[in-house]
C-alpha cells in the first residue's frame, strides 16, 4: 500500500515525508517496501521531492 511517510534516506530522499510502498501490520507501519525506480521515476520522484519543500518554505 502506499503511504505518505518519514524518509531518512529510503529511495535518496531525507527529512521529508512523501508517499512511498510500505507494509502496514497491526501496530502501524511496519516497513517501507524497496522498490528499484527507472530513471525517469527516480527523477518523477526527486521533483516531486523538491515541490513538497518548495511549498513548505511558502508556508513557513
Amino acid at each position: 500500500m502506499a503511504c505518505c511517510v518519514y524518509l531518512q534516506g529510503e529511495f535518496g530522499q531525507s527529512d521529508i515525508c512523501l508517499g512511498v510502498p510500505i507494509k502496514i501490520g497491526a501496530q502501524g507501519m511496519e516497513e517501507i517496501v524497496p522498490i528499484k525506480l527507472t530513471p525517469e521515476e527516480k527523477a518523477a520522484f526527486d521533483k516531486s521531492a523538491e515541490d513538497v519543500r518548495s511549498m513548505i518554505k511558502k508556508l513557513q
